[in-house]
């Protein structure tokens, strides 16, 4: 339930133009050749030399800056990677299962990375979101402070550029307040005498 929150949150905010460098395709081509020189790594050494957690490395990155579905993809291709250059390298097994498990298990193990770099990465998003979101309302208070330059006959207020503004009108543009005029009883005695029941 907590990551729906951070999802919809990130969802929410507006997405900038990114650069080429941040873009999804930019981190695949990157985790693919990342990748293809770790199973080409790990097929020169030869099974004795274990390099299997560096596959977690383009699982982790396509997590991190893609999504959770293309970390998985990522994962399963990097299991695949791992169980290819490990056949070919000769790897002997007292049963085939065995290097099928082993794959299964670098799969498993991949996932889980790119799935805690997503979740990460998605509320740290959230977080920043969150922050702007309280430095703009702490701003607009802000803007509130101080003293106000209002005229002492017609209440209108001075802003910032030296132009008089309807108090309403000052308010409602530095703040989040909405106005609903209405009259008060004095002024409805003084001004609206007409309209008030007669005392009985």
């Amino acid at each position: 339930m907590a990551l729906s929150v951070f999802d919809r949150a990130v969802a929410d905010s507006p997405s900038p133009k990114r650069h080429w460098s941040q873009t999804p395709v930019f981190f695949w081509v990157l985790a693919l050749i990342i990748l293809s020189a770790i199973g080409w790594f790990d097929y020169v050494t030869g099974y004795d030399l274990h390099v299997f957690a560096f596959y977690f490395i383009p699982a982790w990155m396509i997590g991190w800056h893609v999504g959770f579905r293309s970390g998985a993809y990522m994962a399963l291709i990097a299991a695949g990677t791992w169980f290819l250059a490990d056949y070919k390298s000769g790897h002997p097994y007292s049963s085939p299962a065995i290097s099928g498990w082993n794959a299964l298990m670098e799969f498993i193990a991949c996932l889980v990375v790119a799935t805690i770099a997503s979740v990460v990465r998605t509320q740290l998003r959230a977080q920043e979101k969150l922050n702007a979101e309280i430095f703009e309302t702490m701003a607009q208070i802000k803007r509130l402070e101080g003293l106000l330059p209002i005229c002492a006959s017609c209440k209108q207020i001075r802003n910032e550029r030296g132009e008089w503004e309807v108090m309403e009108k000052y308010i409602s543009a530095h703040s989040q307040a909405q106005f609903s005029h209405s009259v008060c009883p004095a002024c409805a005695r003084r001004f609206y005498p007409q309209y008030l029941d007669e005392p009985k």
